[in-house]
């Protein structure tokens, strides 16, 4: 039930914040800039907002679990992390953060993409997808598992979170190739430039697999909630 409780929080807080940013930067007519690099400070006040729920699930681990640790369990507790594993793996992401960005770039390329010219456009639209992808992951399942979920190699096996990482993964990949849709259409439009559509996409897939796991989320809670209701009246 904690996962649930955490997953209820992590999505509701996603549903607030995401489209309220998305509104304001069409509001002041800058949510056009996604295929500019002037749009990483919005991947930084996105991915800022998921250091928050990480920080929530750690405090809100530590909170549960307080009054069950004893002081023998606390003296029997595993050492920290010694900075010498702490560099690893800060090294370790940043090393399948690049390799995953040349993956990207060279996928978006082969996808049709152009490859002498829109340098910088097609540069931020692997920006994106790695930030949206991959950040938040490592974030809330740490590295090897979150590479695991992207690639396919790790299933949920009924691990909430785990199945609302690879739903982030596959709706914001789908919605980038949704987005493609429209760029070839003879509409004129400002929003058709490459590669606003599919970045717009990836955002907007991602918000929407948070709604997704949130509606799920909600219809398994509430049962499980009625029930434990029924079995106290008993």
């Amino acid at each position: 039930m904690i996962g649930q409780r955490l997953i209820l929080f992590y999505c509701s807080f996603t549903c607030i914040y995401f489209p309220c940013i998305l509104f304001l930067l069409n509001y002041n007519n800058t949510l056009y800039n996604v295929g500019k690099y002037k749009f990483i400070p919005i991947l930084l006040i996105l991915m800022f907002a998921e250091v928050i729920k990480y920080l929530f699930s750690i405090l809100y681990n530590q909170r549960h679990h307080f009054d069950k640790i004893d002081s023998k369990a606390l003296l029997n507790s595993k050492p920290r992390k010694s900075w010498s594993k702490t560099f690893k793996d800060i090294l370790r992401f940043f090393i399948i953060l690049i390799s995953l960005c040349i993956i990207y770039y060279g996928a978006i390329v082969l996808f049709g993409a152009p490859l002498s010219t829109h340098h910088e456009e097609t540069t931020m639209l692997t920006i994106v997808l790695s930030t949206l992808t991959f950040i938040p992951p490592c974030l809330h399942l740490g590295v090897e598992t979150a590479l695991a979920v992207l690639t396919g190699a790790q299933s949920a096996n009924g691990n909430i979170i785990v199945e609302a990482m690879g739903r982030n993964i596959n709706y914001t990949l789908l919605g980038t190739w949704l987005g493609a849709i429209v760029i070839p259409l003879d509409w004129d439009r400002p929003w058709q430039i490459w590669p606003i559509p599919c970045g717009i996409g990836a955002l907007v897939g991602y918000m929407v697999a948070h709604y997704v796991t949130l509606i799920k989320t909600l219809y398994i809670v509430k049962p499980w909630r009625t029930s434990k209701k029924v079995h106290r009246q008993l």
